[in-house]
């Protein structure tokens, strides 16, 4: 039968154990105070998951930052494309109607004419329809922004007269347009035609 003795050496222990033939064995017996906790083991472990996640989230966040920030950019870009497209269109649609304006400039000149004209020799009933065809269609081209230059006693202006013949006379001051031979016109700010005008100088 065997036999089993304890002992002790330092901190470690220790129990012989007799096989029945004589010869002792020594097993090494250990205390349950030097194994690790497992408690202590899942609370490590569960403190670095939470360190791991919180590095994710924090990654994570950066890129949606990053993100936004691109998108914020492109819309800003998106955005002024835009209006450089709206203010072209309307450029190009005002060159258009502009253009289409200066056409009928000429007819506009001619119906004044004709009016003239009538007035001086032709029936009463002709000058009062060219005047209504002149008088519809310059409220027409009006409404769409169309702008009679008619400097008539007006200071000379180069930019938006043109001076035909200078007049000497001392019945206005120096450089006033003292007949308008042709009238101006501007469409939506843009001059068409200048004005063509007689200009007063003193006289020598």
């Amino acid at each position: 039968m065997s036999k089993v003795t304890g002992s002790r050496d330092g901190a470690d222990k220790k129990n012989e154990v007799n096989n029945g033939s004589g010869q002792k064995i020594e097993i090494e017996v250990i205390d349950a105070q030097d194994a690790s906790d497992p408690g202590e083991a899942l609370e490590v472990d569960e403190q670095e998951r939470i360190e791991f996640l919180s590095e994710d989230v924090e990654l994570m966040a950066a890129q949606n930052a990053e993100l936004l920030d691109s998108l914020r950019r492109l819309k800003a870009d998106f955005d002024n494309y835009r209006k450089r497209m709206i203010r072209e269109q309307t450029r190009i649609l005002e060159t258009a109607e502009a253009e289409l304006v200066k056409k009928l400039l000429p007819v506009i000149d001619n119906l004044e004419r004709a009016l003239g004209s009538a007035g001086e020799s032709g029936p009463k009933g002709l000058a009062e329809g060219v005047a209504k065809v002149l008088e519809l269609m310059l409220d027409t081209l009006a409404r769409d922004g169309l702008e009679v230059i008619d400097p008539q006693g007006e200071p000379f202006d180069p930019e938006q007269h043109e001076a035909m013949m200078v007049v000497e006379t001392d019945e206005c001051p120096e450089d006033t347009v003292t007949d308008v031979v042709q009238k101006g016109y501007r469409f939506a700010g843009t001059l068409l035609r200048p004005a063509m005008v007689r200009v007063s100088c003193p006289i020598k």
